[in-house]
């Protein structure tokens, strides 16, 4: 991806949100207690959570190891900053809710496409497209 693409892309997705957010004034969406029949099929709130929160941190990790910035200071602290964060989302919190909810599998499935396309930016910033001068100081870990 070209830095042009990615600024288009960024531009995309920042309409989307605007049109999500207003759209979320007038939609119920189909999560926790405004959860109903219409929003279709439902599967386990856990299982759900986990599926939609993982494939960001994923992601990160594999765009990090193709993007060849290895372990420079602060870029890695930021990757395991985003990384830290996703593994209590993903992989702890879900775990640590109570009951027997569930969540329909068209929420879950916005959700994958969010964080899919969420850690495409955060790394594109982080790793592809941060001018070289960006994080003064960035070196190797020794």
């Amino acid at each position: 991806m070209s830095q042009e693409t990615f600024q288009i892309f960024l531009g995309a997705m920042s309409v989307v949100a605007l049109l999500v957010f207003i759209a979320l004034y007038f939609i119920k969406a189909g999560y926790g207690m405004f959860r109903t029949a219409s929003w279709g099929v439902s599967i386990n709130n856990k299982l759900a959570w986990i599926l939609m929160e993982a494939p960001v941190f994923f992601v990160m990790f594999w765009l990090w190891g193709r993007s060849g910035v290895g372990f420079s200071i602060p870029v890695y602290l930021f990757l395991l900053l985003f990384q830290l964060h996703y593994l209590q989302r993903a992989f702890i919190f879900p775990f640590l809710l109570k009951g027997k909810s569930r969540m329909p599998v068209a929420i879950m499935l916005m959700g994958i496409v969010f964080n899919v396309l969420n850690g495409m930016m955060q790394a594109g910033g982080l790793f592809y497209f941060a001018p070289g001068d960006l994080y003064v100081g960035a070196g190797p870990i020794y």
